[in-house]
């Protein structure tokens, strides 16, 4: 499918306490620079409106913050729609691979609702981060693209899931 690539990716859990970070959920916001040590991190610009969305949907989601302050959030200039990086755990795609398909569909719709009317001329960059049950590794689906592909991430992310079985 036009627009995604599947690449590997840190392991998350252990990132986050390089970082001294503590994830509290399965679906977690990650922040920018989240994959390398040393770097400052911070949210993309929307993370916080899609953390309310997805918990407006019913879902346990945790944007990572340290535990004494918050993030910054990273304003871009320009005529992308960069989102934040969505962890999806091992547990809940196993378990419960219906709240993935929930969370993409509010990141979607939010994402076509905030674009509608405006005369956009930019591409759409959504990255979703998972972690495969049997093997504990992580791999990074990143898309980038019109807004319209992002209807394509459920496919592909079962194909991934049947891919790992």
């Amino acid at each position: 499918m036009d627009g995604w690539s599947v690449t590997e990716y840190v392991d998350v859990r252990q990132q986050a306490r390089k970082h001294g970070l503590h994830l509290t959920s399965e679906l977690v916001l990650l922040p920018r620079g989240f994959e390398r040590s040393g770097i400052e991190l911070a949210h993309e610009a929307d993370a916080a409106t899609v953390r309310k969305l997805l918990k407006v949907a019913g879902l346990d989601v945790q944007q990572l913050q340290y535990p004494d302050r918050r993030l910054p959030s990273v304003v871009q200039r320009s005529a992308d729609w960069i989102g934040p990086t969505l962890f999806v755990g091992s547990m809940l795609l196993s378990q419960s691979p219906q709240v993935t398909q929930i969370a993409l569909g509010v990141i979607s719709s939010y994402v076509s609702d905030t674009l509608k009317g405006k005369n956009f001329g930019g591409s759409v960059t959504l990255d979703v981060v998972i972690e495969e049950t049997k093997s504990k590794t992580y791999r990074r689906i990143h898309y980038e693209g019109p807004p319209s592909g992002l209807k394509d991430l459920p496919q592909v992310l079962r194909e991934l899931q049947n891919e790992s079985r």
